[in-house]
């Protein structure tokens, strides 16, 4: 294999690799808010953490710049704070990556989660365990299956996306 073949299946794990790890931990700690937690504009966060899945992955990468980029909102305090722009590095694949892969492992996790029984959440509750240890005890055991299935598939999304990058 040529050598810039190989730079480029290996940047495109790495990316991958990094993005999903990040869409398990952020994706995994919104599905539970989002499936157990009663609050005003929930639906409409659910509608913005799922906004990526449906928009154009142009239009995904323009806001990304709009956010990101050195004159951004977000990308301007940035580079004001340490002269460093994300903009055109890995880290901004691995953002782009993780923007487009959040909404499955959201959709994925949300349902599984929802599925759980609330008698096995009472039981846990009721033998004095707290919201933290029923969410490793009961809620994560029960719903991983659902987990798993979300972060193959936000692998799949960050690996096979190069619209935003």
């Amino acid at each position: 294999m040529d050598e810039s073949v190989l730079f480029s299946l290996r940047l495109s794990l790495q990316v991958a690799i990094v993005a999903t790890v990040l869409v398990v931990l952020v994706g995994t700690g919104m599905s539970f808010v989002l499936a157990r937690k009663s609050f005003r504009g929930k639906e409409i966060l659910d509608i913005v953490l799922t906004l990526p899945l449906v928009l154009p992955p142009t239009v995904t990468g323009y806001y990304l710049i709009l956010f990101m980029g050195r004159n951004g909102l977000l990308g301007k305090y940035l580079y004001g704070w340490t002269g460093w722009s994300i903009m055109f590095t890995w880290y901004s694949a691995v953002l782009a990556s993780f923007i487009v892969a959040l909404p499955l492992m959201i959709k994925t996790t949300r349902a599984a989660i929802e599925s759980v029984d609330q008698n096995f959440i009472n039981v846990s509750h009721t033998l004095g365990h707290g919201e933290f240890k029923t969410f490793f005890k009961v809620i994560l055991p029960l719903s991983k299956k659902g987990m798993i299935a979300g972060a193959v598939l936000s692998f799949a999304r960050a690996m096979g996306e190069s619209g935003p990058r």
